[in-house]
């Protein structure tokens, strides 16, 4: 995913957000955003926070540090635990509808 990109405009488009609802969600002024939407570069920091809420759907106030070392220990200390807990979370997450991920905004 490191050599995609994505087109903001699309990704908030396919949301159905208006720009002050989506790039509030990451730290960005509407009139920022709307700078990015029209072709201005988008710093890394920034693309990826994009890409981590509004293609990944990840909700930033539901996670915390220790949240994410739980994760790392699993992947690199109990290998077999993590994939079990990932193909229960991904067969978990397959029964509930969810909104349409941005992923398909993703181009080469």
């Amino acid at each position: 995913m490191q050599n995609q990109t994505i087109n903001p405009r699309e990704v908030r488009q396919q949301l159905g957000m208006n720009q002050q609802e989506f790039w509030s969600k990451i730290g960005v002024t509407q009139s920022g955003g709307s700078r990015y939407e029209s072709g201005r570069n988008m710093p890394r920091p920034v693309r990826e926070l994009l890409r981590v809420v509004h293609v990944e759907q990840i909700d930033l106030e539901r996670i915390n540090r220790e949240d994410y070392q739980i994760i790392q220990h699993l992947r690199e200390e109990r290998v077999e635990l993590y994939n079990t807990l990932r193909a229960a979370a991904q067969a978990h997450d397959e029964e509930k509808p969810r909104q349409q991920p941005a992923s398909s905004q993703l181009q080469a």
